[in-house]
């Protein structure tokens, strides 16, 4: 599903070249469950924005689903991104001006999708991870763990084969965090995403079939993890 051959990138600060990635390389097979681990400013990031095609590398190869995306335009990586890729941000990126339901059916206008099919669309996910009843609260009224699972059924929207998800559960407390991520879990069991998250806790790693962790740019290893 998504292999990185010798991935270089780095980013200028003022006069200081900052190496984010350094040669990095790393396979992920259809349908698993990876996080990635590293402390602050490790790249872990970077990484997941390369392989969702937000950043280009500055040297080195990326393939997603056997074809090489660092050598696509713009408008070709938006349309991949658009159709291949759901994103789950910690932050959750809604528009606190539209509701649940407008904001998970946002992403659909972009692809020209019809209204009543948008709506129904968007009921059903909200369905999904449980907010039926909150269509038309707006995300000011509605809990941390609420708008988490808002941003994940707007991440569905388009069928992603890929699901890219940078801290999900930073902003929540231990329940909402562990709901969240029984909902994440569920999308790869049951319905074959392939999923890599970002995280710097441990309780989350547990939940992936394995973990990669990353120091200065660089991938120290790779750890399975024993399921029960």
């Amino acid at each position: 599903m998504v292999e990185l051959v010798d991935v270089v990138k780095t980013y200028k600060l003022g006069k200081t070249e900052v190496w984010a990635l350094r040669g990095v390389s790393l396979k992920v097979e259809e349908a698993e469950f990876i996080t990635i681990m590293g402390p602050s400013g490790s790249g872990k990031s970077t990484l997941l924005h390369v392989i969702g095609c937000l950043d280009k590398p500055d040297e080195g190869k990326v393939y997603l689903a056997g074809q090489e995306v660092s050598v696509l335009s713009e408008d070709r990586l938006a349309e991949l991104r658009g159709k291949f890729v759901g994103f789950v941000f910690q932050t959750f990126n809604l528009v606190p001006t539209l509701s649940t339901l407008e904001n998970v059916e946002l992403p659909m206008i972009f692809q020209g999708m019809p209204r009543r099919r948008r709506l129904a669309r968007a009921e059903e996910l909200l369905e999904r991870v449980g907010l039926g009843k909150r269509l038309r609260h707006l995300p000011a009224e509605l809990s941390g763990g609420e708008r988490q699972r808002v941003a994940i059924a707007r991440a569905l929207v388009n069928d992603p084969e890929l699901i890219l998800a940078d801290e999900p559960t930073g902003n929540l407390d231990s329940a909402s965090g562990a709901q969240v991520m029984g909902i994440i879990k569920e999308l790869n069991e049951q319905h074959g995403k392939t999923l890599i998250v970002v995280t710097h806790d441990p309780e989350v790693a547990s939940y992936a079939h394995r973990t990669i962790h990353i120091r200065d740019g660089r991938i120290l290893e790779t750890s399975a993890e024993v399921k029960a």
